[in-house]
């Protein structure tokens, strides 16, 4: 721009006319600046929508059994959630990655593929959307339920029987499963032809994968295309595992929100602790086993 400038000048051009050309060269970038910035809002604001429908399925599923009475089955949960997850991942995986879970956002930080500001942000939302959830569950569901409000009666907690050892190093294994297979399917080989990158206002000029907004398409011309797929799979098997011990959790979205609104913190911090360092472990085995990795 700068050497624009010295043309300008040496060809005799007055100060008004260097005023507008700089306003023509500025218009583009600040133009482009909004479009990223709007570009991480709408993400923001879709992985909190994405996680308020997938806690909301999750919860009423469990609520409406418990109404009907039924026979506990895990076939059900197992179902409900694998089928919602299929749906939403395929919905809003071109909007903000469809993470609905604080701890696969976790991973993707520790691994860097997510910037730290934008996984701060990714997890307000989560967080948010799972309260906002408890709180519809509230308005659709009588106050009728035996461990008191409808949240009170879906919250994740550890089995009576079950120590606390048992409990977290359940969730640790089962979310260690459930981000190995995402970052396998979802992240290691998505087509780089189908691979949108648009970098975020805190690293404009940075290339670097932990400051961009990667948006993969669900496309069949690569096994992310998949993903929604195999993902699903394995949140429904991983609900036969570990629900008779720690209540299944895998996401410490799932456990807050159920928890604020319902009043139930039992262990709570074990959900966190347990969730992300699984996370974290499964993050950096699967990055050291991906196909990219040479080293």
């Amino acid at each position: 721009m700068s050497e624009s400038y010295a043309e300008l000048e040496e060809e005799g051009v007055g100060s008004s006319s260097r005023s507008v050309g700089a306003q023509k060269q500025q218009a583009p970038v600040e133009q482009t600046e909004q479009e990223k910035r709007w570009v991480l809002i709408k993400a923001v604001l879709g992985e909190m929508l994405c996680t308020f429908l997938f806690i909301y399925i999750v919860c009423a599923t469990g609520a409406n059994f418990v109404r009907l009475k039924t026979v506990d089955n895990p076939v059900v949960g197992a179902l409900s959630t694998g089928f919602a997850s299929v749906a939403l991942i395929y919905s809003f995986a071109d909007v903000s990655g469809a993470h609905f879970n604080p701890a696969v956002t976790f991973a993707t930080i520790v691994t860097r593929k997510t910037g730290i500001s934008k996984g701060l942000m990714y997890m307000g939302a989560q967080l948010v959307g799972a309260v906002f959830s408890n709180l519809i569950l509230l308005a659709t569901f009588p106050e009728n339920f035996e461990l008191g409000n409808v949240a009170a009666q879906v919250a994740v907690r550890p089995a009576k029987d079950a120590n606390l050892g048992n409990a977290f190093l359940t969730e640790l294994i089962l979310t260690f499963i459930l981000v190995y297979v995402i970052f396998a399917v979802a992240f290691d080989t998505v087509d780089s032809k189908n691979v949108q990158v648009v970098n975020t206002p805190d690293g404009v000029k940075q290339k670097t994968g932990g400051n961009s907004l990667t948006i993969y398409t669900t496309s069949g011309a690569t096994k992310a295309g998949f993903a929604p797929i195999a993902i699903g799979f394995t949140l429904g098997f991983l609900c036969f595992m570990g629900g008779s011990v720690s209540g299944g959790a895998f996401n410490p979205a799932r456990v807050f929100g159920s928890a604020l609104v319902g009043n139930v913190w039992g262990a709570h911090w074990l959900y966190w602790i347990a969730d992300f360092l699984g996370a974290g472990m499964a993050g950096y085995t699967q990055k050291f086993f991906a196909t990219g990795n040479n080293k």
